[in-house]
């Protein structure tokens, strides 16, 4: 199993090959310990709040993440 189980991801349940799972795969594959659980859960919540909106986490505008930031202000 990768890194990325469906049990730390429930965002993600798409297979191993789909191009948003390899890419947080990657992302997150640069840190460790705490620094990884909270970079996870930062990114989750960004995933999370794409999906609700129907916002393609890959194809974000930068409006798109703008309004993001501004959500969790």
């Amino acid at each position: 199993m990768t890194s990325l189980e469906p049990m730390l991801f429930p965002v993600l349940l798409d297979a191993a090959t789909d191009p948003l799972v390899r890419a947080v795969a990657a992302y997150l594959a640069r840190y460790r310990g705490q620094t990884r659980v909270h970079t996870e859960s930062d990114l989750r919540s960004f995933l999370v709040w794409c999906r609700e909106r129907g916002v393609d986490p890959l194809g974000a505008s930068r409006a798109q993440v703008e309004l993001y930031v501004r959500w969790m202000c």
